[in-house]
């Protein structure tokens, strides 16, 4: 006979109803963060140019390569672009110096009319004269001379000659190879040219400051400004920083007579080129007003950070400058040793771009938002662990037989 045994004590634990809860809520919280976050903002674009030691300028170089992690801007390393300070460079001269040969030659062969020809363009003279080149132009108007003599034309050849005087050229080489009437004519012509009466010109221009040259003498004075010419035609032309340079030729009449320039901003190119010739050679100015105005424009930066490493005995010094749309907005340097260099820039960098407000300050840790989220989690998460220890599981005990 069989005797039915007592089954064992089944005990059952229930499942916590918390536990879900408190899974449920950190999800909820960080889905939360996540919705609040803020939608990130485009990082302001800097352009970042770089001169000084070689050894650091390729240090620094190499570390804006790498990018600025702890900045938020895009960083842009530029280079300055092939300049031209004299917009057509040495072509115009060349054609100037053929033309010149060209009358040589058909004047030897008594070729007078296909020597005039050759240097009666009206154009070349100011435009050699503003490009500097004296004597060039000086060489015209001997051959054109000479020309208009052969062919027996001295009332016409003695204007032209008068010009020399005018513009106050003196007689090229050339004239030796010339027979003694053309010489004659030649002399003549320029003591009359230099005996004429004089005019004042009143020279203005819409930017500031700007060098005058005259007939070819460059920086003859700084607009606005005042000067006696002999009567007759003159060449004068305006030069600014960050402008095209302007020529005007002016018939010289009477007592005065105004010259007002109006002048256009200045390519990039010849930005550089401007720039390489005022600053490039010497560090002294390089953060000044007008090195960073060019810097701006020649390198197409509305916002440029101008970085200069000087070597010094035990490391170096980085100063730096910030312009935004050509203008200077902020200026600083650190010092310190070469380890530190990559150190310094970040400094340098971040404190440029504080000061001139092109990125905000670094917030103090009390005071950023994801540092009390976190506070806000780890809260959630002790007291989620203490009440999961603290929780007494309740017991179901079966009997079964």
């Amino acid at each position: 006979m069989s005797q039915s045994q007592p089954s064992i004590y089944r005990r059952r634990a229930w499942t916590s109803p918390r536990s879900g809860l408190f899974s449920s809520l950190l999800l909820g919280l960080w889905g939360g963060v996540t919705s609040a976050a803020e939608p990130p903002t485009a990082r302001p674009a800097v352009t970042l140019f770089v001169v000084g030691a070689p050894e650091a300028r390729a240090s620094v170089q190499a570390w804006a390569r790498q990018g600025t992690p702890d900045i938020p801007v895009t960083l842009r390393l530029a280079e300055l672009p092939a300049s031209t300070s004299r917009p057509g460079g040495e072509a115009p001269l060349l054609e100037t110096e053929r033309h010149l040969q060209e009358a040589r030659r058909h004047y030897i062969n008594a070729e007078f009319a296909d020597c005039l020809q050759q240097v009666g363009d009206e154009g070349v003279l100011p435009r050699t004269l503003s490009q500097g080149h004296r004597e060039a132009a000086a060489r015209w108007l001997l051959w054109r001379v000479a020309c208009q003599v052969g062919l027996r034309r001295e009332e016409t050849a003695l204007q032209v000659a008068s010009e020399l005087g005018v513009l106050g050229l003196e007689l090229p080489a050339d004239i030796g190879v010339l027979p003694p009437e053309v010489g004659r004519v030649l002399v003549t012509g320029a003591e009359q040219g230099a005996a004429r009466g004089r005019t004042t010109l009143r020279i203005t221009s819409d930017s500031s400051p700007a060098r005058i040259s005259l007939d070819g003498r460059p920086g003859v004075c700084m607009a606005p400004c005042s000067m006696d010419v002999l009567e007759g035609r003159h060449v004068v032309r305006v030069d600014a920083e960050g402008r095209q340079f302007a020529v005007q030729v002016v018939s010289a009449r009477g007592p005065e007579l105004a010259v007002a320039f109006t002048t256009h901003p200045a390519t990039p190119e010849l930005a550089a080129g401007q720039w390489a010739a005022h600053y490039g050679a010497s560090s002294a100015n390089l953060d000044s007003a007008g090195s960073l105005s060019l810097l701006s424009t020649a390198l197409r930066a509305p916002r440029l950070v101008l970085l200069t490493a000087e070597a010094e005995r035990e490391g170096y010094r980085l100063r730096g400058a910030l312009a935004l749309q050509g203008r200077a907005a902020a200026r600083t340097e650190r010092q310190g040793e070469q380890k530190a260099l990559h150190g310094m820039t970040e400094g340098v960098l971040r404190d440029l771009l504080v000061q001139g407000q092109v990125v905000e300050p670094a917030p103090a840790l009390y005071q950023r938002r994801d540092f009390w989220i976190a506070v806000g989690v780890a809260a959630v998460i002790a007291g989620a662990t203490t009440t999961a220890l603290l929780w007494r599981q309740p017991v179901r005990t079966e009997v079964g037989f």
